[in-house]
């Protein structure tokens, strides 16, 4: 689960920067020889049902050029601070009924990983922001401004921050 969720949580992300070696060159180049920019690629993905929408919910990456990078990590070299930019596009589906949609999930992420086990996200321009079962609203969000997202050791999510739109996914679908 804390893979889809990573997973989920980088779909939001988004800049101007090809996913090739020469788009981690341009990367670097843009930000600074150092910059610690390197390519990442989201997979398809698949929510069980009941886990964040009442039918099964798959996402299929039609585009993905984006770049991550670790700004701080603890004494163990596990992330602290890191971050996600680059484009991004997903064909949401639910695979009951067959309707899709085609969203651009282009924007930045930010996650900040507390000592606690809990991680606030946030997201500049679009992203995607899984909220699952257990949780209050859950379901599978297209933001697009600025949101903050607090996922708590205990596993349960919510905004704590929206400015701009948030679509729910698992309602588009339906």
């Amino acid at each position: 689960m804390k893979t889809l969720v990573k997973a989920l949580a980088v779909l939001g992300t988004a800049v101007m920067l090809a996913a090739s070696p020469a788009g981690a060159a341009s990367a670097n180049a843009a930000h600074g020889e150092d910059s610690g920019w390197v390519p990442f690629r989201t997979p398809p993905f698949t929510v069980p049902a009941g886990e964040a929408c009442s039918f099964e919910l798959h996402g299929e990456i039609v585009y993905d050029h984006e770049f991550t990078r670790v700004l701080e990590t603890f004494p163990d070299g596990s992330p602290k601070v890191q971050d996600w930019a680059g484009p991004l596009g997903v064909v949401f589906s639910n695979v009951e009924t067959g309707v899709s949609a085609r969203r651009d999930a282009s924007g930045t992420l930010r996650a900040t990983h507390a000592g606690d086990g809990s991680t606030t996200f946030v997201f500049y321009g679009n992203g995607i922001a899984p909220i699952f079962a257990g949780s209050p609203a859950p379901g599978i969000y297209l933001v697009s401004g600025n949101h903050v997202l607090v996922a708590n050791p205990d596993g349960t999510r919510q905004f704590t921050k929206n400015r701009g739109t948030v679509e729910d996914m698992c309602e588009t679908l339906s």
